[in-house]
Protein backbone atom coordinates (compact mmCIF):
# COMPACT_ATOMS: atom_id res chain seq x y z
CA UNK A 1 0.00 0.00 0.00
CA UNK A 2 1.50 3.29 -1.07
CA UNK A 3 1.22 6.67 0.61
CA UNK A 4 -1.68 7.91 -1.54
CA UNK A 5 -3.74 4.78 -0.92
CA UNK A 6 -3.19 5.11 2.82
CA UNK A 7 -4.11 8.79 2.66
CA UNK A 8 -7.32 7.95 0.77
CA UNK A 9 -8.27 5.34 3.38
CA UNK A 10 -7.69 7.86 6.17
CA UNK A 11 -9.80 10.49 4.41
CA UNK A 12 -12.63 8.03 3.82
CA UNK A 13 -12.49 6.82 7.41
CA UNK A 14 -12.59 10.40 8.65
CA UNK A 15 -15.58 11.13 6.44
CA UNK A 16 -17.44 8.12 7.79
CA UNK A 17 -16.74 9.19 11.37
CA UNK A 18 -17.85 12.75 10.60
CA UNK A 19 -21.06 11.65 8.88
CA UNK A 20 -21.82 9.18 11.67
CA UNK A 21 -21.28 11.91 14.25
CA UNK A 22 -23.60 14.29 12.39
CA UNK A 23 -26.25 11.57 12.11
CA UNK A 24 -26.23 10.82 15.82
CA UNK A 25 -26.21 14.54 16.66
CA UNK A 26 -29.26 15.15 14.45
CA UNK A 27 -31.04 12.12 15.90
CA UNK A 28 -30.29 13.25 19.46
CA UNK A 29 -31.47 16.77 18.64
CA UNK A 30 -34.71 15.41 17.15
CA UNK A 31 -35.26 13.24 20.23
CA UNK A 32 -34.80 16.24 22.51
CA UNK A 33 -37.31 18.32 20.57
CA UNK A 34 -39.77 15.40 20.51
CA UNK A 35 -39.49 15.10 24.29
CA UNK A 36 -40.03 18.83 24.70
CA UNK A 37 -43.13 18.74 22.50
CA UNK A 38 -44.39 15.88 24.66
CA UNK A 39 -43.88 18.09 27.73
CA UNK A 40 -45.72 20.96 26.03
CA UNK A 41 -48.62 18.68 25.09
CA UNK A 42 -48.89 17.35 28.64
CA UNK A 43 -48.76 20.82 30.19
CA UNK A 44 -51.34 22.35 27.85
CA UNK A 45 -53.63 19.35 28.39
CA UNK A 46 -53.25 19.88 32.14
CA UNK A 47 -54.13 23.58 31.79
CA UNK A 48 -57.34 22.79 29.92
CA UNK A 49 -58.33 20.10 32.39
CA UNK A 50 -57.47 22.23 35.44
CA UNK A 51 -59.12 25.43 34.18
CA UNK A 52 -61.94 23.92 32.15
CA UNK A 53 -64.88 26.25 31.60
CA UNK A 54 -68.32 25.21 30.37
CA UNK A 55 -68.54 28.46 28.41
CA UNK A 56 -65.69 27.35 26.12
CA UNK A 57 -67.99 25.71 23.60
CA UNK A 58 -65.40 25.99 20.82
CA UNK A 59 -61.97 26.91 22.21
CA UNK A 60 -61.49 23.73 24.21
CA UNK A 61 -58.81 21.04 24.29
CA UNK A 62 -60.39 19.22 21.34
CA UNK A 63 -60.02 22.36 19.22
CA UNK A 64 -56.37 22.69 20.25
CA UNK A 65 -55.67 19.06 19.38
CA UNK A 66 -57.34 19.53 16.00
CA UNK A 67 -55.25 22.64 15.28
CA UNK A 68 -52.11 20.65 16.11
CA UNK A 69 -53.28 17.88 13.75
CA UNK A 70 -53.98 20.40 10.98
CA UNK A 71 -50.61 22.04 11.64
CA UNK A 72 -48.89 18.69 11.12
CA UNK A 73 -50.89 18.09 7.94
CA UNK A 74 -49.98 21.45 6.42
CA UNK A 75 -46.36 21.37 7.63
CA UNK A 76 -45.80 18.00 5.94
CA UNK A 77 -45.85 19.88 2.62
CA UNK A 78 -42.75 21.87 3.60
CA UNK A 79 -39.18 20.88 4.41
CA UNK A 80 -38.98 22.18 7.95
CA UNK A 81 -36.05 21.42 10.23
CA UNK A 82 -36.39 20.14 13.80
CA UNK A 83 -36.25 23.59 15.37
CA UNK A 84 -38.87 25.00 13.02
CA UNK A 85 -41.18 22.09 13.81
CA UNK A 86 -40.64 22.62 17.54
CA UNK A 87 -41.48 26.32 17.21
CA UNK A 88 -44.56 25.60 15.12
CA UNK A 89 -46.02 22.77 17.21
CA UNK A 90 -45.34 24.58 20.49
CA UNK A 91 -47.27 27.56 19.15
CA UNK A 92 -50.11 25.31 18.01
CA UNK A 93 -50.43 23.76 21.45
CA UNK A 94 -50.27 27.05 23.35
CA UNK A 95 -52.16 29.35 20.97
CA UNK A 96 -55.51 29.33 22.83
CA UNK A 97 -54.40 28.73 26.42
CA UNK A 98 -55.04 32.40 27.16
CA UNK A 99 -58.75 31.68 26.72
CA UNK A 100 -58.52 29.92 30.09
CA UNK A 101 -57.31 32.94 32.03
CA UNK A 102 -59.45 35.80 30.77
CA UNK A 103 -61.94 37.06 28.19
CA UNK A 104 -61.64 36.35 24.45
CA UNK A 105 -60.12 39.78 23.75
CA UNK A 106 -56.36 39.69 24.17
CA UNK A 107 -56.17 35.96 24.76
CA UNK A 108 -53.26 35.59 22.34
CA UNK A 109 -51.03 37.77 24.52
CA UNK A 110 -51.98 35.76 27.60
CA UNK A 111 -51.19 32.58 25.66
CA UNK A 112 -47.73 33.95 24.92
CA UNK A 113 -47.11 34.67 28.60
CA UNK A 114 -48.12 31.15 29.59
CA UNK A 115 -45.82 29.74 26.92
CA UNK A 116 -42.91 31.95 28.02
CA UNK A 117 -43.29 30.93 31.67
CA UNK A 118 -43.28 27.24 30.79
CA UNK A 119 -40.53 27.11 28.17
CA UNK A 120 -38.18 29.50 29.97
CA UNK A 121 -37.90 26.90 32.73
CA UNK A 122 -36.99 24.31 30.08
CA UNK A 123 -33.91 26.24 29.00
CA UNK A 124 -35.23 27.09 25.55
CA UNK A 125 -33.25 29.80 23.76
CA UNK A 126 -34.82 33.29 23.92
CA UNK A 127 -34.85 33.54 20.10
CA UNK A 128 -36.91 30.35 19.85
CA UNK A 129 -39.32 31.51 22.55
CA UNK A 130 -39.76 34.81 20.70
CA UNK A 131 -40.46 32.95 17.45
CA UNK A 132 -43.11 30.82 19.16
CA UNK A 133 -44.66 33.97 20.59
CA UNK A 134 -44.82 35.58 17.16
CA UNK A 135 -46.54 32.49 15.76
CA UNK A 136 -49.15 32.65 18.52
CA UNK A 137 -49.75 36.37 18.01
CA UNK A 138 -50.09 35.85 14.26
CA UNK A 139 -53.35 33.97 14.93
CA UNK A 140 -54.95 37.26 16.03
CA UNK A 141 -57.71 38.45 13.68
CA UNK A 142 -57.11 39.86 11.10
CA UNK A 143 -54.24 37.56 10.20
CA UNK A 144 -50.99 39.10 9.05
CA UNK A 145 -48.34 36.34 9.04
CA UNK A 146 -44.77 37.34 8.22
CA UNK A 147 -43.17 33.93 7.51
CA UNK A 148 -44.05 30.38 6.54
CA UNK A 149 -44.42 29.14 10.13
CA UNK A 150 -46.93 31.89 10.88
CA UNK A 151 -48.76 31.16 7.63
CA UNK A 152 -49.05 27.49 8.55
CA UNK A 153 -50.51 28.09 12.01
CA UNK A 154 -52.92 30.74 10.71
CA UNK A 155 -54.23 28.29 8.12
CA UNK A 156 -54.41 25.48 10.68
CA UNK A 157 -56.41 27.66 13.07
CA UNK A 158 -59.00 28.56 10.40
CA UNK A 159 -58.93 25.26 8.49
CA UNK A 160 -62.60 24.69 9.38
CA UNK A 161 -63.66 27.68 7.27
CA UNK A 162 -62.97 25.62 4.18
CA UNK A 163 -64.53 22.27 5.00
CA UNK A 164 -67.77 20.63 6.08
CA UNK A 165 -67.05 21.26 9.78
CA UNK A 166 -67.80 24.95 9.36
CA UNK A 167 -71.52 25.05 10.20
CA UNK A 168 -70.94 23.06 13.40
CA UNK A 169 -67.96 25.13 14.51
CA UNK A 170 -69.71 28.39 13.63
CA UNK A 171 -72.59 27.47 15.95
CA UNK A 172 -70.13 26.65 18.73
CA UNK A 173 -68.30 29.95 18.32
CA UNK A 174 -71.63 31.80 18.40
CA UNK A 175 -72.65 30.13 21.69
CA UNK A 176 -69.24 30.82 23.19
CA UNK A 177 -69.18 34.48 22.21
CA UNK A 178 -72.72 35.01 23.47
CA UNK A 179 -71.80 33.63 26.89
CA UNK A 180 -68.28 34.99 27.23
CA UNK A 181 -68.48 38.35 25.47
CA UNK A 182 -72.23 39.09 25.61
CA UNK A 183 -72.36 39.22 21.81
CA UNK A 184 -75.74 39.98 20.24
CA UNK A 185 -76.41 37.07 17.89
CA UNK A 186 -79.07 38.89 15.89
CA UNK A 187 -76.36 40.03 13.47
CA UNK A 188 -74.18 36.93 13.76
CA UNK A 189 -74.80 35.57 10.26
CA UNK A 190 -73.95 38.87 8.58
CA UNK A 191 -70.80 39.20 10.68
CA UNK A 192 -69.88 35.62 9.82
CA UNK A 193 -70.37 36.35 6.13
CA UNK A 194 -68.14 39.41 6.38
CA UNK A 195 -65.49 37.38 8.21
CA UNK A 196 -65.55 34.58 5.64
CA UNK A 197 -65.40 37.02 2.75
CA UNK A 198 -62.41 38.88 4.20
CA UNK A 199 -60.53 35.72 5.21
CA UNK A 200 -57.85 34.17 3.03
CA UNK A 201 -55.64 31.13 3.25
CA UNK A 202 -51.89 31.66 2.94
CA UNK A 203 -50.20 28.34 2.19
CA UNK A 204 -50.43 26.84 -1.33
CA UNK A 205 -51.72 23.62 0.24
CA UNK A 206 -54.71 25.25 1.92
CA UNK A 207 -55.44 27.49 -1.04
CA UNK A 208 -55.70 24.38 -3.17
CA UNK A 209 -57.54 22.17 -0.67
CA UNK A 210 -59.90 24.59 1.07
CA UNK A 211 -60.68 27.61 -1.13
CA UNK A 212 -63.62 25.96 -2.89
CA UNK A 213 -64.97 24.67 0.41
CA UNK A 214 -64.85 28.18 1.83
CA UNK A 215 -66.80 29.49 -1.15
CA UNK A 216 -69.38 26.77 -0.52
CA UNK A 217 -69.65 27.89 3.10
CA UNK A 218 -70.04 31.52 2.03
CA UNK A 219 -72.93 30.39 -0.16
CA UNK A 220 -74.50 28.51 2.77
CA UNK A 221 -74.32 31.57 5.02
CA UNK A 222 -75.79 33.76 2.28
CA UNK A 223 -78.68 31.33 1.93
CA UNK A 224 -79.16 31.29 5.70
CA UNK A 225 -79.41 35.09 5.77
CA UNK A 226 -81.75 35.07 2.79
CA UNK A 227 -84.05 32.51 4.40
CA UNK A 228 -84.21 34.48 7.64
CA UNK A 229 -84.80 37.89 6.13
CA UNK A 230 -86.32 37.09 2.78
CA UNK A 231 -83.67 39.35 1.23
CA UNK A 232 -80.42 38.74 -0.62
CA UNK A 233 -77.44 39.80 1.56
Amino acid sequence: MNYYQLLLICVLAGSVILLTGKYFFKRRRRNIFSMLIGDVQAYVSYLFEEHWQADLAYHDLDHTRLVVKRTQEIASNFRLDDLQEFILFSAAWFHDTGQLTGPPAGHEHRSVRLMEEFLSDKGIAPDSISAIGRCILSTSIPHSPSNILEEIICDADTYNLGNEEFLITDAKVAREMQKRADVDLSHWDKETLAFLSAHRFFTPYCKSMLSQGKQNNIHLVRERIKNKSGQTP
